[in-house]
């Protein structure tokens, strides 16, 4: 079952991650533990990119999309809603 980006953002805040709602970004404390993240990057629930000094964050996948259909209408341009929306 897949959990939907929303809800688990709800999830990881109730076990004491916090997240940047802007951009859907996964904190932990320094030197926290990342052993649930990584588990749910492998799991597909989790994007995981690189900054400029190599270390990995994670990211609630399509975050954006929930904010508004302009964010929506990025993540997917080819869908029919977002070719009839007005950007």
């Amino acid at each position: 079952m897949k959990i939907y980006p929303l809800d688990l953002a709800e999830l990881l805040q109730e076990e004491g991650y916090a997240f940047d709602e802007d951009e859907g970004e996964v904190y932990t404390e320094p030197n926290g533990k990342k052993t649930l993240l990584i588990l749910l990057a492998a799991l597909g629930q989790l994007n995981v990119r690189y900054n400029t000094e190599m270390e990995v964050g994670f990211f609630i996948p399509h975050w954006k999309c929930f904010d508004s259909m302009d964010g929506y209408c990025q993540e997917f341009p080819h869908e029919q809603q977002c070719k009839l929306y007005d950007v």
